[in-house]
């Protein structure tokens, strides 16, 4: 920080650190980044998860874990720091068995 002046915002993480894989498929379901979801969390998920039921979403970014499960990061379309989230990289994550392509 200069003297005497504000320092500059800088938000880690972001849409273009990670893109993470352009598809992948789970149980014969492709998932590509772009793709408009419907949210449909279980019932062992909080509360804060299933509130989003029937929700949509657009598919961020596709992350493969060290277990080589699929985990789906998405933005929720009616949220009104829907472009907020996405430009600082901050997704919410489902797995393919919690939602339903459009």
């Amino acid at each position: 920080m200069a003297s005497g002046g504000a320092a500059a915002m800088v938000f880690p993480g972001g849409a273009d650190d990670n893109p993470g894989e352009a598809r992948a498929t789970v149980d014969g379901v492709t998932f590509e980044r772009g793709a408009k979801l419907v949210l449909r969390p279980g019932t062992d998920r909080d509360l804060f998860d299933r509130m989003l039921d029937g929700r949509t979403a657009t598919l961020e970014r596709i992350y493969v874990g060290y277990d080589d499960r699929v985990y789906l990061a998405v933005t929720v379309d009616d949220d009104p720091g829907q472009e907020l989230m996405r430009e600082t990289g901050r997704y919410l994550f489902f797995f393919a068995g919690e939602v339903e392509t459009t």
